[in-house]
């Protein structure tokens, strides 16, 4: 008895087609996947959503996602890779030997991606926010509006995409690659602190998504660029 295998059904290999182009672009997939997701928020989730957290975060809840999403914030984390990349510039300074010397030298460049990350990163949200020109719930809470200005700089109409949500991403994906070993206490602070954003109510779960992304994206890119340089990040133990 001659036995034949069913051939693969349409969805089969769809699935097969982007199991394939995940393993080989795994940055590109992922970038489409956000952004499906966000035309979907912005389409039937951002608006209601939005709506009910107002309405229901009042409170101690209200105080504790205000201190969680501080943690979003920029300066400190600049002036930290700032501080500690200096730090290994002045210790290069006084090596006693060539080992020494090396090793600081990349200890700096790990802190200078981890710099370099959230600059790069701030800078295509920074221009993403004013040429949309998103209006921020605040407009929706007060007036109704749910739409976008594009081109403006007003401090209400730059809600897309989240400079928070990008700089803790940045920083924490900057932080998986030099400290693996920690990489689910890094995980749970970027979801934090993105998800506070929500919490309090200045931004809309697509802008979340976007500024999100686009911190983990730009430290993937110069994560390959440093390595393709042989630049060893790594600066704690691997998981």
């Amino acid at each position: 008895m001659i036995a034949f295998s069913p051939r693969p059904t349409r969805l089969r290999r769809i699935a097969d087609w982007h199991q394939d182009q995940a393993r080989r672009r795994p940055l590109t997939v992922a970038g489409a996947w956000v952004a499906i997701a966000s035309l979907l928020a912005i389409a039937v989730v951002d608006r209601p959503l939005a709506l009910l957290l107002k309405a229901q975060v009042q409170g101690d809840w209200k105080g504790f996602w205000s201190v969680v999403t501080d943690l979003g914030t920029g300066l400190p984390w600049y002036l930290l890779g700032l501080m500690a990349w200096g730090w290994c510039r002045l210790a290069m300074v006084g090596a006693l030997t060539a080992d020494q010397w090396h090793r600081w030298r990349d200890r700096g460049r790990a802190w200078l991606i981890f710099v370099a990350a959230l600059a790069a990163s701030g800078l295509v949200v920074t221009v993403l926010k004013h040429a949309i020109g998103r209006l921020r719930p605040v407009w929706l809470f007060r007036e109704d509006l749910y739409g976008a200005a594009p081109l403006s700089f007003q401090s209400a109409a730059n809600s897309f995409p989240s400079g928070h949500s990008q700089t803790i991403w940045a920083v924490m994906a900057a932080l998986m690659v030099l400290f693996p070993r920690h990489w689910p206490t890094w995980a749970v602070l970027g979801v934090l602190v993105a998800a506070s954003r929500l919490f309090v109510t200045v931004h809309y779960l697509s802008d979340v998504l976007v500024g999100s992304f686009i911190g983990i994206a730009t430290v993937v890119l110069l994560t390959r660029w440093a390595r393709r340089r042989g630049w060893p990040l790594r600066l704690g133990a691997p998981p």
